[in-house]
């Protein structure tokens, strides 16, 4: 099924970072030491080029490139330019890399179909292939996995209550002053606290929200493959760093 398809049944859902200000402070933190530079901007899913004409303005080097699904009818300057395609197509990030960035782009910013597995299939290939060692990638709105409205996304379901009640009772258990006072009976709570409650968390894995986490054992590639405790061939991590935030992840490419 195509982007355009797939985002119908979501159209009525608004998304719109021009409201969240939080998002413009991650990017005055993390552009706006840089913002004169010359640098190569991306944006996935620019609607009617609102975003671009603050980028524009605010980013007065750069060349700055919009794709979107539909054309955008905005007029812009001679910096900015604007494709039509969609954003899991690799050969249309391909063509506008070539175009644009040949050297790779500085600066990717998803905000395309917040479907996990079309914003996996454009991250991994823009990242690997077309932004810049050092480079900032800015994945918004990926709370959507939380909504059932998305063709991904499935309400939350918090942990069984049982559970919960069972571990408040243990921890009770442990702390209580006959326990406390009788050695053998501190170690047993002690041994049902440590082999009893959960060694796995729970959590939620759809859409955009399984994407992120991921993202997250990227984070963790030294841990992972670590040649002692972990799997696969040792290795550091892809990214230098990762921020989560509300509706916002930021990442920053390893130097090499």
């Amino acid at each position: 099924m195509s982007e355009a398809a797939l985002m119908q049944s979501v159209d009525e859902v608004p998304i719109d970072k021009m409201g969240l200000a939080h998002y413009f402070a991650n990017y005055e933190t993390y552009l706006g030491p840089i913002r004169q530079q010359p640098l190569d901007f991306l944006e996935l899913g620019i609607a009617r080029g609102d975003s671009l004409r603050h980028w524009e303005s605010w980013l007065p080097n750069a060349r700055i490139t919009g794709l979107d699904i539909t054309p955008c009818s905005a007029a812009f300057g001679d910096r900015v330019r604007c494709y039509v395609g969609e954003q899991q197509d690799k050969a249309v990030l391909d063509r506008i890399a070539a175009e644009r960035a040949p050297g790779g782009f500085d600066v990717i910013i998803d905000d395309a179909a917040h479907v996990g597995q079309l914003a996996r299939i454009c991250f991994w290939h823009l990242f690997q292939h077309h932004l810049k060692p050092g480079g900032y990638y800015f994945i918004e709105d990926w709370g959507t996995g939380y909504w059932p409205q998305y063709p991904d996304g499935k309400h939350y379901r918090p942990p069984e209550p049982d559970l919960a009640a069972h571990e408040k009772l243990l921890d009770r258990l442990h702390k209580s002053a006959p326990v406390q006072a009788i050695r053998p009976l501190r170690k047993a709570t002690g041994w049902m606290r440590w082999n009893l409650v959960r060694r796995r968390f729970h959590g939620h894995d759809r859409g955009m929200v399984g994407f992120v986490k991921e993202l997250i054992d990227e984070c963790g590639a030294e841990d992972m493959t670590h040649p002692s405790f972990g799997a696969g061939t040792p290795r550091k991590s892809r990214f230098d760093w990762m921020r989560v935030s509300l509706g916002h992840v930021v990442i920053r490419k390893a130097a090499g």
